[in-house]
């Protein structure tokens, strides 16, 4: 599956056609995928009396994939998407304009591996600097 969470979408057809939303959750074993803000449905709960009341909510049900379109960040208009093979990754990019596709939840990720690396190792440079001092006091 090509869509992540955090993309933008397009829906083909439908009682929400044309309409955009972002995603919020991906079901790539039944292909399925949940916009937020899009094909809305009420539910009706019904209360026990005692400790839950009755109450009517709404709830987001999902669409599958193939009523959906990815929308460039870039570019703007819905394409298809492709991937390629950089290394050891693969990325995404635009069928329309040729650039990389990356998302807001994945560039997130990223920059908190980032972040975490860069603590361990100030980490164990503390260590060893701990140690060498120890060493160096008991001669």
């Amino acid at each position: 599956m090509n869509i992540k969470k955090g993309d933008t979408v397009k829906i083909l057809y439908g009682k929400e056609s044309g309409r955009r939303g972002l995603v919020v959750a991906v079901d790539p074993k039944n292909e399925r995928v949940i916009v937020e803000g899009l094909n809305l449905y009420k539910r009706h709960l019904k209360g026990d009396g005692k400790t839950r009341s009755s109450e009517i909510i709404t709830i987001e049900k999902p669409f599958p994939v193939s009523k959906v379109m990815l929308v460039c960040p870039s570019c703007d208009k819905p394409t298809r998407v492709g991937i390629k093979k950089e290394g050891d990754k693969k990325v995404r990019f635009c069928k329309k304009c040729g650039r990389e596709i990356t998302t807001e939840v994945a560039a997130k990720k990223e920059s908190k591996k980032k972040e975490t690396k860069k603590e361990t190792t100030k980490k164990t440079e503390g260590k060893k600097k701990d140690t060498k001092s120890k060493s160096e006091s008991k001669k």
